[in-house]
């Protein structure tokens, strides 16, 4: 009884522990061009002491910051991501090499096309945050569904 009283509170400590909120709290806003294409302004702040690496790497560096939508070739006819602010390279000690990356804030647009059918989409971020002071790093990663205004 006491061993399953005990491994009871281990497995639940372990998911309290291991559960940890977003970094980042991503801010999408969509607009409608004249030539019927779209336009997604993402941003997000970056905590202090936080940076998240940028979407151009080097082979041998950190894995880059990806978006994209689930199920692109079904749903959208052509995008294309941009930097709005651009990252900042810096030494990367762990890779021995300059990487880019965003600090205090991210901020990307992605002019998109979508197919005539489709009524919504959902964008994918994917990269990973590295904390300044203590070196530990963590995984981004957001699946955010998007309505689009016709």
């Amino acid at each position: 009884m006491k061993s399953g009283i005990i491994l009871s509170f281990l497995v639940i400590f372990s998911l309290i522990s291991f559960s940890q909120e977003s970094l980042l709290n991503w801010n999408i806003e969509q607009s409608r061009l004249d030539n019927g294409s779209y336009v997604l302004t993402i941003k997000a702040d970056i905590p202090t002491d936080w940076y998240i690496y940028g979407m151009n790497m080097d082979e041998g560096g950190p894995l880059p910051l990806y978006l994209g939508f689930e199920d692109a070739e079904n749903l959208i006819n052509s995008f294309e991501f941009t930097e709005i602010k651009k990252a900042k390279t810096m030494y990367d000690d762990v890779f021995g090499m300059d990487v880019m990356s965003y600090s205090d804030k991210v901020e990307i647009k992605c002019v998109f096309v979508p197919k005539s059918d489709t009524n919504s989409i959902s964008l994918i971020i994917d990269g990973q945050a590295c904390n300044k002071k203590d070196g530990s790093c963590m995984q981004v990663y957001e699946s955010i569904p998007i309505e689009i205004s016709k």
